[in-house]
């Protein structure tokens, strides 16, 4: 499994987090992917996978798509290898770059352009990434940001400004313990009004947000898997993330990933590093 990471240029950096390269990802040894408020443009280089949702969906994936704010987890169906590269968001930086709504793009995958505009991209690239040279494989990193970067500059929509009231609320969601009410007494607005603006632009109820966030903190950090740290106790990681006790964090992981912790932490170290990369560099990971 071949992971290639990209730091995208600096008038796009406070909106993307990424840009990331897949080639030769065996779905089979992928986890179940928990839901997340970070979107994604994904462009598929072979054919699509299907993705099954936790409630038994069926979706066959456009060649070039979206992938909106996810609340639920899902999985990717391929009986071959997965090549793609994608540009992963920050959470609201698709609202903040095109006005894409976020409750608009929740559990959806909507395919991106037309599809003459997939095929050109993706043959396009095809001979970025896998351009054959006397049995060398060879592409251009420089080649891949600069494609990626006049994508988002062609892109269709405005910018929109996040109000500071919901930047702030992003941040303090960061907390476990934050109470939502007294968050919107703390910004002077009503419950219903911070619903209704937090649910546009980042896809997710902020109690959403604030469960999702606390997950992916968890499983975003390599020191709470069995391999780094074999002498991690669970006791400890609830406390930590301000549970009540064991058993409600017990509950509370497999309700949203799927999986016990113990179950998690012991196999997926390898999510951690999808989840974990600290975009500041640029790495390559063969996993």
């Amino acid at each position: 499994m071949d992971i290639t990471f990209l730091k995208p240029p600096s008038q796009f950096e406070s909106s993307v987090k990424e840009f990331w390269i897949w080639r030769g990802v065996n779905v089979h040894e992928l986890p179940w992917i928990l839901p997340s408020y970070e979107c994604e443009m994904v462009f598929h280089l072979g054919n699509p996978p299907l993705v099954e949702t936790e409630d038994r969906k069926l979706i066959r994936l456009p060649k070039c798509h979206i992938v909106g704010p996810q609340t639920r987890r899902w999985r990717l169906l391929s009986e071959s290898d997965l090549s793609l590269f994608a540009i992963r968001f920050y959470v609201g930086g698709m609202y903040s770059l095109f006005s894409k709504r976020g409750d608009e793009l929740q559990n959806n995958f909507p395919a991106i352009g037309t599809e003459q505009t997939a095929s050109e991209f993706s043959e396009m690239n095809h001979k970025f990434l896998f351009h054959r040279n006397s049995s060398s494989e060879v592409y251009s990193e420089e080649e891949m940001v600069h494609l990626l970067t006049s994508f988002l500059d062609q892109y269709p929509g405005e910018p929109s400004e996040i109000p500071a009231y919901i930047r702030f609320a992003l941040l303090e969601l960061t907390r476990p313990s934050t109470s939502i009410e007294s968050l919107s007494q703390t910004l002077g607005i009503s419950r219903k009004q911070l619903d209704r603006k937090f649910k546009e632009i980042v896809g997710m109820a902020p109690s959403e947000y604030r469960t999702v966030h606390r997950l992916l903190e968890m499983v975003r950090n390599p020191e709470h898997y069995r391999k780094n740290n074999p002498d991690l106790r669970f006791t400890d990681l609830a406390q930590e993330f301000h549970y009540a006790d064991q058993s409600h964090f017990n509950h509370d992981f497999k309700r949203i990933s799927g999986s016990i912790p113990n179950e998690w932490f012991a196999e997926y170290e390898k999510m951690s590093h999808f989840y974990n990369h600290d975009s500041s560099d640029t790495d390559r990971m063969d996993i």
